[in-house]
């Protein structure tokens, strides 16, 4: 009877967990312009915008001329990258933008952060209408290998995870760290192949890129859908490094100065 009990009490409290998530993404969505029907259009359609911007500006240069996925190649890429950034923003001001529920209540303060992961996939499911529709303009053939795509986020946002316990952590104490992560992200876009082929660069520069954990989602996510064919076991390898490193730290400091938090705010 009382493991029972204790069953019961952990399916209560979750619920109650899933019910503030809930509760959360909808006040988010009200803060901002998704909220009204044009903003919903808006998360929709941005995708496809960015990604007729970069291959007009980058077709030239860094595409192929004989290449006719690579609008593709370009849209696979923004929407991975924008998942992570998108959350990992907004991860930021996870604690710092809930002051007072964190000193009126006593939620737990990593529903915070998963909050705003949760919104930003949310947000990068809207896409996906966008990048369906684009596969069905080129005319791409559904392949088992799509499935790869599952495994490929789900170890992305455990990443996300990590990070935006990190950094929403470290907003509570330096919040210029907002501005540092700005030209982060701007460095990442740049480093994560979005808009040209790995094959032009030198081969050093090949490998240092298969450190980056962006890159690798993307790589997978590309080789999934456009090659048709099973990503290697280092692309998995190094998915599943970053992904628990990520977590496994950010969790780690988040937990420590857990107690302070408040504190500090």
């Amino acid at each position: 009877m009382l493991e029972v009990k204790k069953i019961s009490e952990k399916i209560t409290e979750l619920r109650q967990e899933i019910f503030v998530i809930q509760q959360l993404i909808q006040r988010d969505r009200k803060r901002n312009i998704s909220s009204t029907f044009m903003g919903e259009l808006w998360e929709i359609i941005n995708p496809l915008i960015n990604m007729i911007v970069m291959v007009l500006v980058f077709g030239k240069m860094f595409g192929n001329a004989s290449d006719k996925l690579f609008p593709l190649y370009v849209l696979t890429g923004t929407t991975i990258y924008g998942l992570f950034t998108s959350g990992t923003t907004m991860c930021l001001n996870a604690l710092s933008g809930n002051k007072n529920f964190l000193i009126k209540t006593q939620i737990k303060k990593n529903i915070y952060v998963l909050e705003k992961v949760l919104l930003a996939f949310r947000n990068f499911l809207f896409s996906i209408i966008i990048y369906l529709f684009v596969i069905a303009i080129y005319r791409i053939s559904p392949s088992w290998t799509w499935l790869y795509v599952i495994p490929d986020i789900f170890l992305l946002l455990i990443m996300m995870q990590g990070m935006g316990k990190l950094l929403a952590t470290i907003n509570v104490s330096f919040a210029d760290i907002t501005y540092f992560y700005k030209i982060f992200t701007l460095m990442l876009m740049y480093g994560s192949a979005l808009f040209y082929r790995m094959d032009r660069l030198a081969p050093y520069v090949q490998d240092v890129m298969v450190i980056n954990p962006i890159y690798m989602a993307i790589t997978i996510a590309r080789v999934a859908i456009m090659d048709k064919t099973s990503p290697s076991l280092t692309m998995w390898l190094v998915m599943v490094v970053y992904a628990m490193l990520g977590y496994v730290f950010g969790t780690y400091v988040f937990e420590k100065e857990s107690d302070n938090i408040v504190a500090k705010l």
